[in-house]
């Protein structure tokens, strides 16, 4: 039995809600998309998101610089790359989108348009341009024209109240076609452009993977003077590909892409085969992202953190994102921030997901919190139960790491007992018997839940045959049985407290509410 006794009359600290100052979406041609935006609108309403951050605001497909050459029918035409205009209406566009829902552009600086490029090296699936600029010049016009569009299209005031972050994850190959070097001298060439339009602009980065660069990237900006705001990276468990690839793991994905031409996989399948790797996920340590949070803040010095990217796991088409696990996780280690961050932006929202593959079945392992056919997954509801915590925690709980953990909240004469079984063991399974006693005479108790039977649509589609399309009767249906509702739940009351018991499994999350 573990047992938790909660004092009311402690001291108090505040929540920390710096996860709700963003979250991330794919690429930014997608927010032309209604189905998207409807997700980014319920991630609002619903849990308070307050900015968007998306990959790609440059990529060719937003068409802000258009030659006469890129037309098939007039590259004949002489001259014609050099007939060129800047067009920034399409990014316009979905600033609009998302100004009309309630959040503000979380602005990354990313790629690189193809006719100021200095290479054609591509990254992703749609081909976006990760080379450095032919000419720094040239990308120092081409972005004061930018900051001046904006200023121009939304006001100074509001400009001035977004973030600007240069490039995203410089440090891998598959995003810039660079070296470190050769990143400093970009984001130096752009801190420097945004400033000399509006130097009340907020910029930074490095926007790294792993926390890296961190240490060079400040020593650079205060060695030379460069305008840096904030500091910006990204960590995932494993992250990234490299704690995956091993001999073992290749042999693996090897056989998966094998069986699946023997047996004829599916896409999805095939990719869930290859690249879920249960086993790997206990090799990650239990709370390791709160670890590298502080690491990174104290390299960041006196600038705010703002973690840009993270999730439960770095790999694209793993069941752990549609499941109680990836709730489980995100709880855990909010709970574990403390006011580390200023910003803490879950990647993503949408699994609507176009970087490697855009899978059609409901359930694909994407990184959302809200499936394909726009039903909530197990995660959404994770940061619901986080949107609804008092403003006053309760100070005592500190990391530990431990199978059963929990955090008290209170305001007024209510309390709130926030209790996760968190595991990096995906096939752990342990049960525990909780008995949580308060310092308070309780009048009513109630309990919300994400566990196999609460807040799991994946498992009411898996009843349904697993269909390829779910109807949109369907989709309601299972919206409807899977939402987060409070349940009335017995309790105890003793002449001074109240004592709840409460069963759990591995990787659940409870919130007891106690009035």
């Amino acid at each position: 039995m573990k047992q938790i006794k909660i004092d009311r009359n402690i001291k108090t600290e505040a929540t920390d809600f710096s996860w709700q100052e963003g979250m991330g979406n794919d690429h930014a041609f997608c927010l032309h998309r209604t189905d998207i935006c409807e997700h980014i609108k319920l991630a609002h309403d619903k849990l308070g998101i307050k900015s968007i951050r998306c990959h790609g605001v440059f990529d060719d497909d937003m068409l802000t610089i258009q030659r006469m050459h890129d037309y098939r029918l007039y590259r004949s035409v002489p001259g014609g790359k050099k007939i060129k205009e800047l067009n920034f209406r399409q990014v316009g566009h979905i600033y609009d989108n998302l100004l009309d829902i309630g959040v503000k552009p979380f602005v990354e600086l990313s790629f690189m348009p193809t006719p100021l490029a200095s290479g054609k090296k591509v990254g992703l699936r749609y081909n976006p341009n990760i080379t450095m600029p032919k000419s720094l010049d040239e990308w120092k016009e081409y972005i004061i024209a930018f900051i001046t569009f904006l200023i121009n299209r939304y006001g100074k005031d509001e400009v001035e109240s977004w973030k600007f972050e240069v490039w995203n994850e410089p440090d891998l190959s598959i995003f810039f076609a660079g070296s470190q070097k050769d990143y400093f001298k970009l984001y130096e060439t752009t801190a420097k452009a945004i400033k000399s339009v509006g130097e009340n602009i907020l910029v930074g980065g490095p926007s790294t993977s792993a926390c890296r660069w961190i240490n060079e990237f400040v020593e650079f900006v205060e060695k030379n003077n460069v305008p840096c705001d904030f500091i910006t990276t990204h960590h995932y468990p494993g992250d990234a590909f490299g704690n995956f690839i091993n001999a073992d793991n290749i042999k693996h994905m090897f056989k998966a892409s094998q069986d699946a031409v023997k047996n004829n996989h599916s896409l999805t399948d095939t990719l869930t085969n290859m690249f879920f790797l249960p086993n790997d996920f206990a090799r990650f340590d239990k709370g390791a992202l709160a670890r590298m949070d502080d690491e990174a803040k104290r390299q960041a010095g006196s600038r705010p953190l703002y973690i840009t990217e993270w999730n439960s796991m770095a790999v694209f088409g793993a069941p752990v994102h549609d499941e109680k696990y990836s709730a489980a996780f995100l709880v855990k280690t909010v709970m574990d921030l403390n006011g580390v961050c200023d910003a803490f932006m879950f990647w993503c929202c949408s699994d609507l997901f176009e970087e490697q593959y855009m899978l059609p079945k409901p359930f694909v392992g994407s990184f959302g919190i809200i499936s394909n056919d726009g039903i909530p997954k197990p995660n959404f509801w994770g940061f619901r139960i986080l949107s609804m915590l008092y403003k006053n925690r309760l100070t005592y709980t500190k990391r530990t790491n431990e199978d059963v953990e929990y955090a008290a909240f209170v305001e007024g004469n209510k309390t709130q007992v926030l209790i996760y079984t968190q595991s990096q063991e995906y096939f752990k399974n342990d049960t525990y018997d909780i008995e949580i006693e308060v310092n308070q005479k309780a009048d009513k108790v109630t309990v919300q839940r994400i566990d196999d039977t609460h807040c799991n649509p994946k498992a009411e589609w898996i009843k349904l045959g697993k269909p390829d399309n779910l109807t949109k009767q369907q989709v309601v249906d299972i919206k409807e049985k899977t939402k987060l509702v409070p349940e009335d739940y017995p309790f105890e009351k003793r002449d001074d407290s109240t004592k709840i018991t409460i069963f759990m499994k591995t990787n659940e999350v409870v919130l007891l509410s106690i009035e």
